[in-house]
């Protein structure tokens, strides 16, 4: 299985940025391959780490409260997709 790009990463979370696709389902998309990293052919490192960080922009920090705003998110895009 091929490893996304940090394209594909950065489409996938425009998605939730933008409230087309929840941020539940884009953490899951992300943990499948993270779960299968020994069948995953990764030859972007840094995309992996793109990958593993936004793996958990579902987390919650009390009821309707996510613990990365958008404004986290964007930074953790802006930190992979600049370099």
């Amino acid at each position: 299985m091929k490893q996304p790009t940090k394209e594909e990463i950065s489409k996938n979370i425009d998605l939730v940025l933008k409230n087309y696709v929840s941020r539940e389902e884009i953490c899951e998309w992300a943990i499948n391959y993270i779960r299968q990293e020994d069948q995953v052919d990764i030859d972007d490192m840094e995309a992996w780490h793109f990958l593993v960080a936004i793996s958990n922009i579902d987390e919650m920090i009390a009821p309707d409260i996510y613990l990365f705003g958008k404004e986290d998110i964007q930074i953790i895009v802006k930190k992979y997709c600049q370099s």
